[in-house]
């Protein structure tokens, strides 16, 4: 095997020696390899934390009272209460924010919840899930009355009745909240008792 020979003819070249890396890159270097260390440590306790508590705690609004023979319905934005007897009914709920409890016989409780950064007025229109809820067909109907309500913690709250021919009727409350841009309308066509009771329990965040 041939040697490096020097160009200027003074022999075998020594291999040179790796200089020794500066103190600093050497804190970087280990501040890095550390960094990458814990990534996955840090990681793995926050799923565990996520998985162990059962993920992340989302806000809930109760209603302003749960009366005995009443339920609680929350999310994030709105709380209310309705008759223990009124389950959710799947034929008028959605994933387009439209929610009802209870049935065409025995009363109910619908919801329709959308976002909007304008504030509503006393002239704004229901929605026209209103024609469907309860009904086998979408049904026309007639907006009258109308006055301001206090519903709590909301920006805006305004109460409307709602009727149909035959001496159908319900009470239709319009609410908005300005932090989340979240309009409600709750709809209850139920025993005056019940009406009321629901009206007064709604909350918002």
């Amino acid at each position: 095997m041939s040697s490096l020979v020097s160009p200027t003819g003074g022999g075998a070249l020594e291999t040179p020696r790796p200089r020794p890396p500066a103190p600093g890159q050497v804190r970087r270097t280990r501040s890095w390899m550390l960094l990458f260390l814990l990534t996955p440590v840090c990681l793995a306790v926050v799923v565990w934390i996520s998985v162990g508590s059962g993920g992340p705690v989302e806000p809930v609004v109760h209603p302003v009272t749960t009366p005995p023979g009443y339920r609680a319905i929350t999310d994030a934005y709105y709380g209310y209460a309705v008759p223990r007897g009124y389950r959710p009914n799947g034929t008028w709920t959605d994933a387009n924010g439209d929610f009802l409890y209870g049935t065409p016989a025995h009363g109910w409780v619908a919801e329709t919840m959308l976002i909007t950064k304008r504030r509503p007025a006393a002239t704004t229109a229901p929605p026209a899930s209103f024609e469907a809820f309860g009904e086998r067909k979408p049904t026309p109907f007639r907006v009258s009355g109308g006055h301001p309500v206090r519903v709590a913690d909301t920006t805006f709250a305004y109460e409307v009745d709602i009727t149909r021919p035959g001496g159908w009727h319900a009470v239709a409350v319009d609410t908005w909240l300005r932090d989340s841009s979240t309009q409600m309308w709750l709809l209850v066509h139920a025993p005056p008792a019940v009406t009321r009771t629901v009206v007064a329990s709604l909350r918002g965040s």
